[in-house]
C-alpha cells in the first residue's frame, strides 16, 4: 500500500474501546487493521469501523499467531503504518490462589506478552521510515494493585514499565510511545467483572464511557507525551499509594464497602440487580 494511505492496527477492535478508537481513526483517513481473536469478530470490527476497514483474526494467546500477525507488520504493512493501538484484554477475577496456571497464562499472554511483540514489530517498522505512534491501553490497576486481579494487575504494570523504556529507546527517532491509563471503562469486560466477584475498587468512582477513553487517545496522539489518564483525579491518588504500598490493606475495608455500592449502582444501570437481570 501507498504511504500516502495511513494505516492503523487496532487490536481488540470489536467492541467498548477499540470500537470507539476504530471510528476515529476511520474518520480521520486511516485505513483500519482490525484485530480480534477469531473471524467473526473481526468481521463485525470492520464493518463497524467503516468500508475500508480490514478484518484480521489473531488469537492473542496463541504464540505462533502472534509471531504471523508481528511478520505482517514488518513486512506486507510496514511502509503505511501510522498508529497502532494495542487494546485487547481480558480478565480472569478471582484470588492468585484460586487461579489456575491456565488462566495466569492468558491474561500474561495476552495483555503483555502479545503486546510486547506486536509494539517491537511496530517499532522496527516505524523507525525504518521515521515516523509513527505506538498506543497501548494500560489501566489504573497497573499503577495500584487490584485485589481478586493480581494477574491483570501484573500484566498492566509490566506493559507500563515496557512503554517506559520503549518510548526511551525511539527517542529522538520521529516514533511516539504512549500509554492510556482509565480507571473503570463502562465495557463487556467490567461488567463481567461486576458479575463474577471481579475487584471491588473498580467501582470506587465514576464509571467512564468508551468514547470517553477515545478522547484521551485523540489527545495521545495529539501530545505524544508517554502516559495519559482519563481520570486525573484517580490517577493521583494512586500514584501517592503506588510509593506508600503499606497504606493500602487498612484501606480496603473502607474502599471496598464503597465500591460496593458503587458496583450495584453500575448493575442497577444495566438492569441487573444482585446478579439477575431485571
Amino acid at each position: 500500500m501507498s504511504d500516502r494511505t495511513p494505516l492503523a492496527l487496532v487490536t481488540g477492535a470489536a467492541g467498548g474501546i477499540g470500537e470507539a478508537v476504530c471510528r476515529r481513526l476511520a474518520a480521520s483517513g486511516h485505513i483500519l487493521l482490525c484485530v480480534e481473536r477469531d473471524e467473526a469478530l473481526a468481521e463485525k470490527a470492520a464493518l463497524a469501523a467503516g468500508p475500508r476497514a480490514v478484518p484480521v483474526a489473531c488469537d492473542l494467546s496463541d504464540r505462533d499467531a502472534v509471531a504471523a500477525l508481528c511478520a505482517r507488520v514488518e513486512d506486507e504493512w510496514a511502509d503505511s503504518l501510522d498508529v497502532v493501538l494495542l487494546n485487547a484484554g481480558v480478565i480472569v477475577p478471582g484470588d492468585a490462589v484460586d487461579a489456575s496456571t491456565a488462566q495466569l497464562r492468558l491474561q500474561l499472554d495476552v495483555m503483555l506478552g502479545s503486546v510486547m511483540e506486536l509494539a517491537a514489530s511496530a517499532a522496527r517498522a516505524m523507525k525504518a521510515r521515521g515516523r509513527g505512534h505506538i498506543v497501548a491501553t494500560v489501566s489504573m490497576g497497573g499503577v495500584i494493585a487490584l485485589p481478586g486481579s493480581a494477574a491483570y494487575s501484573a500484566a498492566k504494570a509490566g506493559l507500563r514499565a515496557y512503554l517506559a523504556a520503549l518510548s526511551c529507546e525511539l527517542r529522538g527517532t520521529g516514533v511516539a510511545v504512549s500509554g492510556i491509563y482509565p480507571s473503570a471503562v463502562d465495557t463487556p469486560m467490567l461488567l463481567h467483572e461486576a458479575t463474577h466477584d471481579g475487584s471491588l475498587l473498580n467501582f470506587l468512582g465514576k464509571v467512564s464511557t468508551p468514547e470517553e477513553v477515545a478522547k484521551v487517545f485523540d489527545r495521545a496522539l495529539r501530545k505524544r507525551r508517554l502516559e495519559h489518564y482519563v481520570l486525573y483525579s484517580d490517577s493521583v491518588l494512586c500514584r501517592v499509594l503506588e510509593s506508600f504500598p503499606w497504606l493500602v490493606p487498612p484501606m480496603l475495608g473502607p474502599a471496598e464497602a464503597i465500591g460496593r455500592r458503587g458496583r450495584a449502582k453500575y448493575l442497577a444501570r444495566k438492569g441487573i440487580i444482585e446478579g439477575r437481570t431485571g
